[in-house]
C-alpha cells in the first residue's frame, strides 16, 4: 500500500506524516473514532509541508491486520472455551475465561510490539519526497 501524506513535523531524523483518509472510507467512519487524518512517524529527512510517499507492502498490512484483530479474537474464544470446560454449567466462568484470554492475547501483542517495530519488514518506509513548494 503506497500513500502520499504531508510532512507535519521533523525531529532527529524522523518525520511525522499526516494522511487524509481515502474517499472510500468517508462513509464508514469505523476506524480512528471518525477522524479524517492518520498520523505516523517514519524515518526520513524532509521539510515541513513536503509530501512524503510512504509504502508498506500489502502483505505486511494484511499480516498486521490479522494480528491486531485475529489474535485477540482467538484469545477471547480460547478463554471462553477453557472457562466453560473448567467450570461446566457456569456462564460466569466462561465470561471470566474469555476476558482473561482477551487480556492475555492483548498483553502478548503488546509485549512483542517492540520486536515488530524494529523489524524493517513491519515498518513503513518513505519511497519519495515531493517538494510542496
Amino acid at each position: 500500500m503506497t500513500r502520499p501524506g504531508e510532512v507535519t513535523e521533523v525531529k532527529n531524523g524522523m518525520m511525522q506524516v499526516t494522511f487524509c483518509r481515502p474517499e472510500a472510507c468517508e462513509a464508514c467512519g469505523a476506524c480512528e473514532g471518525g477522524k479524517h487524518e492518520t498520523v505516523i512517524w517514519v524515518k526520513g529527512e524532509a521539510q515541513v509541508g513536503d509530501i512524503a510517499v510512504v509504502d508498506m507492502p500489502d502483505k505486511t498490512v494484511l499480516r498486521a491486520s490479522l494480528a491486531a484483530y485475529g489474535i485477540p479474537l482467538l484469545g477471547l474464544l480460547a478463554g471462553l472455551i477453557l472457562g466453560m470446560a473448567v467450570v461446566p454449567d457456569n456462564e460466569i466462568a466462561g465470561v471470566v475465561g474469555a476476558l482473561i484470554g482477551l487480556a492475555g492475547s492483548c498483553a502478548g501483542l503488546k509485549a512483542t510490539e517492540k520486536k515488530r517495530a524494529g523489524n524493517p519488514n513491519w515498518t513503513p518506509r518513505v519511497i519519495k519526497i515531493l517538494d510542496n513548494g
